[in-house]
Order: structure tokens, then sequence, then C-alpha cells
């Protein structure tokens, strides 16, 4: 009896230790098939990305081989125009885009001219008068300026000059306020024509001088004047077809090359006109003509 027993009991210990060898045998393989499963994705995900990385640098490849055939063509292309400019009539169109440049004023330029200074500080109760300030502009080109600023606000020709409460605004930027109402004006041109046409032309000057509004007038080497930082937008004129002969005879009317004509089209009163600004809208009306 008690040997049957203990052969049982020997049996399931040999049983149970049976059980677990093969348990952790059965786990041991489960885990091995498992890390292999994983490993082989891993290697099909990074063949994957290989080959995705592969056609990325291709394409690259491609595309750097296109942009440098581009750049090849531009050059090219480049070097055709700059030998024509190298003749006569590259030449002259260079000049005309210079002058376009100039006329619309989306460049800075420098020259020799005159700079005027009016400062009111004298007459807090009366300071001056913002058609002053436009005829003298209109004074300048008139006498031949090429280029005007007031307060660094380069004028063009769609620039308004106008006052909103006791601030004076050109181009929509105020260059004064009810504290301090000093403007420099600078003009690129012949200084000496500037200088006498602004003094003897509608008496401008010396009215001013006689209201006590301090005037300067320095003729200078080098005058910087800077660009006009707005942006032009036409919305409803549109350019007409282009004729030669009415070409040159706009031109000619227009006087370009001669005296104002780089500043563009007039904004305000010519000399000898008053103005009127309400809200930034100019309304001229004429009145007795006076010439230098």
């Amino acid at each position: 009896m008690n040997m049957n027993m203990k052969m049982r009991m020997k049996w399931k210990k040999w049983q149970v230790a049976a059980t677990i060898v093969a348990l952790t045998l059965g786990i041991l393989l489960v885990t091995q098939f498992n890390t292999a499963t994983v490993i082989a994705q891993g290697r099909s995900q990074v063949q994957d990305r290989i080959k995705s990385l592969e056609n990325i640098l291709e394409r690259s490849n491609e595309e750097q081989e296109s942009k440098e055939k581009e750049v090849a063509l531009l050059k090219a292309e480049l070097d055709k125009y700059e030998k024509v400019a190298k003749g006569d009539v590259g030449s002259g169109l260079s000049d005309e885009i210079d002058r376009l440049r100039i006329m619309t004023g989306y460049y800075p330029v420098a020259g020799p001219g005159i700079q005027v200074t009016l400062d009111d500080h004298l007459v807090p109760n009366a300071p001056l008068d913002i058609l002053d300030l436009m005829d003298i502009v209109n004074i300048l080109r008139y006498a031949g300026a090429e280029a005007i600023a007031v307060n660094g606000q380069r004028i063009v020709a769609n620039s308004e000059i106008y006052v909103s409460g006791r601030n004076t605004l050109i181009n929509k930027t105020p260059v004064s306020s009810d504290r301090e109402h000093i403007f420099i004006i600078d003009a690129i041109g012949p200084a000496d024509e500037l200088s006498r046409v602004l003094q003897v032309t509608d008496g401008k000057i010396i009215s001013l001088r006689e209201s006590k509004i301090d005037v300067k007038i320095v003729k200078q080497n080098k005058i910087v004047i800077p660009a006009y930082t707005d942006t032009q937008k036409f919305r409803f004129a549109k350019p007409l077809p282009d004729k030669p002969t009415e070409s040159r005879a706009l031109r000619n009317s227009n006087g370009v090359g001669a005296k104002g004509s780089a500043t563009g089209t007039t904004t305000g009163p010519a000399p000898g006109e008053k103005a009127v600004s309400t809200h930034g809208v100019n309304e001229s009306r004429p009145v007795s003509e006076s010439k230098p």
C-alpha cells in the first residue's frame, strides 16, 4: 500500500516536471516565432524605406538636372540680352528703362539739387497752408525738378497731399503733426534754376517769409531721394495700341526730356493756380497767372 502511494507520488512529480518543461519549451518556441516574425517585418519595412529613399533621391537628381538645364537656358538668354544691350538699340532701351524707373519712383535716386526747409514754429496759431506746400512742389516741377520728396515721401504721378485734422499726409503717410510743422523738400535737378524759379514765381517765397514762415533754400551737390514705397494699381485705365507717330507726338507734347518730365503727371495745381483739399480730394480753380 505504501509502495503504491510512493509510486503514485513519484509519478505525479514527474508529470508536473514534464508539464513545466513542456510549457517552457512552448513559450520559448512561441517567443522565437514571434521574434522571427517581427524581424522579418522589420526587414521588410527597412527594405521598403530604402526603396522609398532611393526613389526620392532619384527624383531629386532628376529635378536638380532639370533646374540646372533651366538655369543654363536663362543664363544663355541673359547673355543674349546683354549682347543686344551693347548695341545701339540695347543702349537706347536701357536708357528708356532708367527713365521709366525714375518717373515711376520705384527706385531711389541721387543727384544735385536743392533742399527747401519750411518751418512755421514762429506762428503756431497759423501753420503752413497745405496749398502753399502744393504750390512749391509744382513750382519745382515747373523749374525742372526730376525727382521730389517731402519729408522723405517720394512725389510721383498719383501722390496725394492732403490734411486730416491737423496732420498733413503724403502718400497716405503722416509727414507732420499738430505739434511739428517742419517740411523738408528735396528736389533733384539744376540747382541754380530750381532756386531762381522758386524765388521769383508768384512771389511765393516772399509771401511765406512775410507770414513769418522760416524758409531756407540750400543748394547741394548730392541729394538722395528714397523710392516710392506704395503700390500703383490700375483697375480702369488701360493702355491704347501704340502708334509710332502718335507716340512721338504725345511724348513731345508732354515734354519728355524737358523740364518737369521726370516726376510724371503733375499732382495738384500748376503754378498760378489754387487748390482746395477736402478729405484728400483736390479741386483746382485758376487765378491770376504769372510767369517767373
